[in-house]
This record gives C-alpha cells, sequence and structure tokens, in this order.
C-alpha cells in the first residue's frame, strides 16, 4: 500500500513538473518533456473598413483587423473577385483557384502554397467565430488584383480587369537594406509583389516615372502590374544611393 501511495505521488509530482513517464525498452519507464506553453496572437478586432472592386462595395458580413493587417472571410472575398473556392475540413485548407493558378493556405500557418511555391504571408489563415479568414491583401495581390488603401474613407479599393488574362505572380522581399530578386525578368502582364521584412520603411520608386510603391511598413506589401516590354530599373527612395533594383519585361 505504501509503495503504491509513494508511485501515485511520484506520478503527480512528474506532472506537475510538466513531464509524463512513458513506456521505454526492457520494462523500464522514461520521461519525455511536455510543451506547456501556447502561440500567442493578436485579438483580432472588428473593422468598419470598406472594401471597393473597380469602384463597387464588396458586400462582406464582416472583416477584422489582426495587427495592422486586414482579414476577410474567405469565401464571400474570393467568389466576389470571381475565384473558385474550396475548403477540406479534415485538413483545415482553403484552395483558391482562377486560370491556371492555384494557390492553398493552412489555417494557422503563415506559408501558402501558389502554384507549388511556398511563399510566407503577413498573418495566417485563421478561425474567427468558427468562420474562416484569410489576409485580404495578399489574396487579391497574388491573383493580379491591385490594392489601393484611401485612409481619409478607411477603405480598401480593389483594381481588376477581367477582360485581361491573369498573368503571373513574382515576389521581391525587402530585407538587409536589399531587394532580392534584384536583377529580375518577367512576361508582360505579370505581377510583382514587394514585401518590407526590415523594421524600417521601404518603397520601389521606378527611374523613368511609370510606377511608385508607397512606403511600406514591417510586414507590409506593395504591387505593380507590368504590362509593357521594357526594362524597368527602380530604387528606394529614402535609401536610393545603395538600394537599387531591375526589373525586364518581355
Amino acid at each position: 500500500m505504501r509503495k503504491r501511495l509513494c508511485t501515485l505521488l511520484l506520478g503527480m509530482g512528474l506532472l506537475l513538473v510538466g513531464v509524463v513517464p512513458v513506456s521505454a525498452d526492457q520494462g523500464h519507464e522514461m520521461v519525455m518533456p511536455v510543451s506547456m506553453g501556447t502561440v500567442a496572437y493578436e485579438q483580432p478586432m472588428k473593422s468598419d473598413m470598406k472594401i471597393t472592386l473597380d469602384g463597387k462595395v464588396m458586400p462582406l458580413d464582416e472583416s477584422y483587423l489582426i495587427g495592422d493587417s486586414l482579414f476577410v472571410p474567405y469565401r464571400a472575398f474570393a467568389e466576389g473577385l470571381g475565384f473558385e473556392v474550396s475548403y477540406d475540413a479534415d485538413r483545415q485548407m482553403v484552395t483558391v483557384h482562377k486560370g491556371s493558378k492555384t494557390v492553398k493556405l493552412m489555417i494557422g500557418s503563415s506559408e501558402a502554397d501558389v502554384d507549388g511555391t511556398k511563399v510566407t504571408m503577413v498573418g495566417p489563415a485563421q478561425l474567427i467565430n468558427s468562420s474562416t479568414f484569410v489576409h485580404s491583401r495578399f489574396l487579391a495581390e497574388v491573383f493580379g488584383v491591385v490594392v489601393q488603401y484611401d485612409a481619409a474613407t478607411r477603405t480598401v479599393n480593389l483594381v481588376s480587369d477581367s477582360g485581361q488574362a491573369i498573368g503571373k505572380t513574382y515576389y521581391i522581399n525587402i530585407e538587409g537594406f536589399a531587394f532580392s530578386n534584384a536583377d529580375l525578368t518577367v512576361e508582360a502582364g505579370s505581377t510583382v509583389v514587394f514585401t518590407n521584412k526590415d523594421n524600417v520603411k521601404h518603397n520601389a520608386v521606378a527611374d523613368d516615372g511609370s510606377f511608385k510603391i508607397p512606403l511600406l511598413g514591417a510586414g507590409e506589401s506593395g504591387s505593380i502590374t507590368l504590362d509593357q516590354p521594357g526594362v524597368y530599373t527602380y530604387y528606394c527612395e529614402p535609401h536610393k544611393d545603395f538600394m537599387k533594383g531591375k526589373i525586364t519585361v518581355k
């Protein structure tokens, strides 16, 4: 009886310090650590922002701000943009498709699969009040939709061209005061997404004035669509002496 009581007390002590006994070879017991930590997420805040597509308000029931990022219900948002959507409940995976492009998002993961290429997003797709919400800018820009924000009216304006085939999407990260893919070649009609991964603001400005990405804070993105063949050299306005790049459009 005393031996059983000691064993019980020992087991309770192991649980309190975060370890549990598991069976090992040869009938002995060993202890394995148990992770007691939890992942902290910023609290979603209901947003009053409007979202328009080509000048018309999109009928979304609700949207949320998580940090500085706007999250929207994936199905209503994607279908409103003319995309095909599906949801695999067992894998908790959202699939969005249009034309030759397919994007897969896993709930809780900040990595998206874009036509087989892993792309890091600002924030993961996630469940809010039992509904799946996704990062609005990422999902729009990856399909070539131009995203503009009017701070005065708190309106996100999406600009598409339904008559134009969607081109490829390329990504340039701004990190360590440098542009990744600083010498990039793309096809006409392609979209290039710039994402700032530094803790200071950067942008991208074409030398010929053909495009200007606004100053981006940490984690923010901006995109351009290049329809005309040519060579576009660009620079970061605050750091123009050493931050430069080139995009060749064929």
